[in-house]
């Protein structure tokens, strides 16, 4: 996240953590809803005879692929973000561990 500034941006290591935490929830949602998209085919049984007579089951099965298309860009695109995520949480709490590491070694240099 170098380089951004900005609301939200400034947030405490715990606040990251938790957003962390949600986006992994999220991400486990949308993994299981493209492992179902994958392993659910609609076939053409599930439309009965109008349904194959009016070829439903090729329009839903060309939807349904392009639909788990996109819950795989989705899943791709989340999984980039909770790693980002976690790597800026990481980040913060060295940053925010190593100043007050630093202001307290200062403090104990300066008294003593």
């Amino acid at each position: 996240m170098a380089g951004q500034t900005g609301p939200g941006f400034d947030e405490n290591p715990e606040a990251i953590d938790e957003h962390a935490k949600q986006m992994e929830a999220t991400f486990d949602v949308l993994k299981q809803a493209l492992d179902l998209s994958r392993d659910d085919p609609i076939g053409p049984d599930a439309f009965g005879l109008i349904g194959r007579l009016c070829q439903l089951s090729t329009w839903c099965g060309h939807l349904a692929g392009q639909a788990t298309d996109t819950l795989e860009s989705v899943v791709a695109g989340a999984d980039y973000h909770v790693q980002a995520v976690q790597a800026w949480a990481k980040a913060r709490r060295v940053d925010e561990e190593s100043a007050s590491a630093l202001v307290k070694r200062a403090s104990e240099v300066s008294r003593g």
